[in-house]
């Protein structure tokens, strides 16, 4: 479901969904939640971003991470702007460098 897009720039634009990881947290009964291993990896919300040069997905980690360590995830969803995932320590940081791939 799309909550919201955005133009951040005339050649950039971003959705905010609800990511899905989440929501299949979200379903789980409270004994299951509670479980190591059934917490949610993800924070709520996916950012798409999108450009004429593709897709960039940013999401925010939030179990298994070290408090200060990298918990914004960047990764290519469409062209080939870049390989793998980067991390970063904001969303900050994130968002600039996605700018800074898209435009």
């Amino acid at each position: 479901m799309v909550e919201k897009i955005t133009t951040i720039t005339k050649e950039i634009k971003v959705k905010r969904i609800i990511h899905r990881g989440w929501t299949e947290w979200d379903r789980l009964d409270e004994e299951q939640k509670a479980s190591f291993y059934k917490k949610s990896l993800f924070g709520k919300y996916q950012y798409i971003y999108s450009s004429v040069k593709g897709e960039i997905s940013l999401v925010y980690l939030k179990v298994g991470f070290r408090p200060n360590s990298y918990s914004w995830e960047i990764y290519c969803l469409e062209g080939e702007i870049f390989e793998d995932v980067e991390r970063f320590r904001t969303k900050k940081l994130a968002v600039e460098r996605v700018k800074e791939l898209l435009e």
